[in-house]
């Protein structure tokens, strides 16, 4: 909660800072998006190398940033920054749509005593996940009809949608204080143990 606590104030002062670009220097706003984006790939790998158990997911989520990190740099270096390009977000939502759903799978195996909608990290994943899936084939599908007004009203307004959407999943998640129990408190349980006589 501490490393979501602190990637929600570094979205808010990027979302201020690329709102006043947009309104007093549109010629850096492609620039600050693309900033934006690499620092919420690098915040949201962290929340899921905390949230994960497997050492092989962790092994890749490090390799992954890393990965990404250098194909950021490679892809700013020789972009124009008068285009947007959407392939890093392609990159980053197929990425954490494979995470959130490998956690998923995890917490459904690993958690036996609470209730998935008491965890504040099932809210979280799953309003990244909308999130991602949302706005993933918008994005990746929407670069020949970005300088079509019509597409940007109805862009903004799946944008818009989406966001609201997983900003009420996040106020759902902080009102929620459960955590997920480590499997060792359920080392006492029997092996032969049978679920349908409950």
């Amino acid at each position: 909660m501490k490393v979501f606590f602190v990637y929600t104030t570094v979205s808010l002062l990027l979302f201020i800072i690329s709102f006043s670009a947009y309104k007093f220097y549109p010629e850096h706003l492609n620039t600050i998006l693309s900033i934006s984006l690499v620092v919420q790939f690098i915040f949201l790998s962290i929340i899921y190398f905390n949230i994960i158990r497997s050492a092989k997911i962790k092994k890749l989520i490090i390799f992954g940033t890393f990965a990404y990190i250098v194909f950021w740099i490679y892809n700013f270096l020789k972009s124009s920054f008068t285009d947007l390009d959407t392939t890093p977000f392609a990159i980053e939502c197929i990425f954490f749509m494979f995470l959130i759903v490998y956690y998923f799978y995890e917490i459904m195996r690993f958690n036996l005593d609470i209730q998935l909608y008491q965890l504040p990290s099932f809210w979280i994943s799953v309003a990244f996940l909308i999130n991602f899936s949302g706005t993933f084939i918008l994005f990746l599908f929407s670069k020949p009809l970005l300088n079509d007004p019509e597409f940007a009203n109805q862009n903004l307004v799946i944008l818009s949608t989406i966001t609201i959407i997983k900003n009420i999943l996040f106020c759902i998640a902080l009102t929620t204080t459960k955590k997920l129990i480590n499997p060792k408190n359920h080392s006492t349980l029997p092996a032969d143990l049978n679920l349908d006589s409950f």
